[in-house]
């Protein structure tokens, strides 16, 4: 046990650091989970209400967003529990990856985790165990918020099995997912590989759970995201899938102790190749950073790509149920019907267009923050040897990430056309999804521009700009669910622009985001310019 001494102070430590983030986290993700729980009475408590609904969950495009809905009898509570398990999934499992990565390898490459284990009396493998039970401190809070919270809202249909299970099912989920990062931690030597290798596990699993939801729900179980869906909560309240991700949160910790124990403090498993040292890519920043992010730019691209092909194959679905209906093929007629259908199939690509967007920002963010991260490490100053102006540097890295986001938002919304026209017997035309892309970069471009500013400005703030994307994103998707007023949602980029490709583009609203992004970039230069490094 002596390799575990000291990880209760480790652990508080921990917990001092990062208590403002978990706090941020628990309210935003609890609270509009519970929020919404309070609304979903009003929205979907009637009968008519609720079968209205239910036909649009079970449609395949709905099934591969959200998940499979359970069959029969629909209450307002079920409906709640299928369209929130798998999205909150997600979320939870982003706030996991933040803390994984930040407890374990952000703490090495600090050069913190050496200093007290050269200087303390601390076991070699307390700093992981920390990791690990302030992951676990910040779940279960995540579970106690939104499990007395969801039994005040008691909703239509619900019980006290099914709310605790629909919390603690969410919360493990995350765990099980943090406890692999801090797999990731040890095979690879920076937070910026092991959020890459993150995010490529994720979005391998959600693939797997969209995929085998649409064509056999049977396979399901491969995902560890689709055990979510399988403890059907409010209609069996299987408490087994949650035995199956505590099972494998456990596991992951044992390989991520095994993997830890035999590697070096400040190195990966996976060793890096030094590479040649009269390299081109070596001339100068611009160089430097395409063949620094290149893996991850690829990974980005392919996935984006596979992640719209998988969308754009559900497409022929999404009307199906007009086609299946004799009574309304009467009364409108087959012109009628294809226009409905066609309706269906833009409101879908819509929104899918905010989810690509959400995506590219983070991509493109990533990228540019990375900035920072290299500042504090110190690499920037070899790099400003050289004769160049920190404007250059920075520019370098915001066109980069702009060009990369806007690559991203294109290559899904292409690839969803492409696998949707196959599938579709009437295409949808390349303009519609155009007018998504141009309705939607506006608002990857203001967000870079925010992050540009604090990173000019004041960088150690600039995790207000993930906050802010999540909340947009959360008023844009939840906000009518939430009856939220109007001027709020307004505050949301992505309102704006919703209604597109139904509706055509209004100029407007997006002339002023890249009027604001330009005045934020210009702040974010100046501030850079003249800001010290490492401040």
């Amino acid at each position: 046990m002596e390799q575990y001494t000291q990880t209760l102070a480790l652990l508080k430590a921990n917990l001092k650091r990062d208590w403002f983030k978990i706090i941020g986290w628990l309210v935003v993700l609890a609270g509009v989970f519970v929020a919404v729980a309070a609304k979903f009475d009003s929205i979907y408590g009637t009968p008519k209400q609720i079968a209205a609904i239910g036909s649009t969950l079970r449609s395949k495009a709905m099934v591969a967003l959200v998940g499979n809905v359970p069959s029969g009898h629909l209450t307002t509570a079920l409906i709640f529990a299928s369209e929130m398990a798998v999205f909150w999934g997600l979320f939870i499992i982003i706030f996991n990856y933040t803390l994984a990565v930040g407890a374990s390898r952000g703490q090495e490459e600090s050069g913190l985790t050496e200093m007290i284990l050269g200087g303390h009396p601390v076991g070699r493998l307390a700093p992981i165990l920390a990791a690990a039970l302030e992951l676990l401190i910040a779940n279960v809070g995540f579970v106690l918020i939104t499990g007395f919270g969801t039994l005040i809202a008691d909703m239509p249909g619900s019980d006290v099995n099914g709310t605790w299970l629909a919390a603690v099912a969410i919360a493990a989920v995350g765990w099980a997912f943090g406890m692999i990062s801090l797999i990731f931690s040890q095979l690879v030597a920076d937070s910026h590989n092991v959020a890459m290798y993150n995010y490529a596990f994720l979005g391998i699993a959600y693939l797997i759970r969209m995929v085998t939801d649409v064509s056999n729900p049977k396979y399901t179980w491969i995902s560890p995201l689709g055990w979510l869906e399988k403890t059907q909560i409010y209609r069996h309240n299987n408490w087994f899938p949650v035995l199956l991700l505590i099972a494998l949160g456990v596991v992951a910790f044992l390989i991520a102790i095994i993997l830890n124990s035999r590697r070096d403090i400040d190195a990966g498993v996976i060793h890096v190749n030094p590479g040649n040292r009269r390299s081109h890519f070596l001339r100068g920043p611009a160089t430097l950073l395409l063949w620094n992010q290149k893996s991850m730019t690829i990974f980005w691209i392919v996935g984006m790509a596979v992640l719209g092909a998988s969308y754009g194959s559900v497409f022929n679905s999404i009307g199906k149920i007009f086609n299946t209906s004799p009574t309304i093929q009467k009364v409108l007629g087959q012109s009628g019907v294809q226009h409905i259908e066609k309706l269906q199939v833009l409101s879908f690509v819509g929104l899918l267009g905010i989810i690509f967007s959400l995506l590219a920002v983070i991509a493109g963010m990533m990228i540019v923050t990375h900035l920072v991260t290299e500042e504090r490490r110190g690499y920037l100053q070899m790099v400003l040897t050289k004769p160049q102006s920190r404007g250059y540097l920075l520019a370098t890295y915001v066109m980069f990430g702009l060009v990369v986001s806007a690559v991203m938002l294109m290559v899904a919304l292409l690839s969803a056309m492409a696998a949707g026209n196959v599938v579709m017997k009437h295409p949808i035309a390349f303009n519609d999804y155009w007018q998504t892309f141009i309705a939607n970069f506006p608002s990857v471009v203001l967000f870079m521009s925010l992050t540009v500013a604090f990173i000019g400005i004041y960088p150690k703030i600039r995790s207000l700009v993930w906050a802010y994307l999540g909340v947009a994103f959360m008023i844009t998707y939840f906000g009518n669910l939430m009856d939220l007023p109007k001027w709020s949602l307004q505050l949301s980029p992505f309102y704006w622009t919703r209604k597109v490709p139904i509706e055509s583009i209004n100029a407007t609203p997006l002339m002023w985001m890249l009027g604001i992004a330009i005045v934020l970039i210009i702040i974010g230069f100046i501030g850079y310019q003249n800001r010290d490094l490492e401040s």
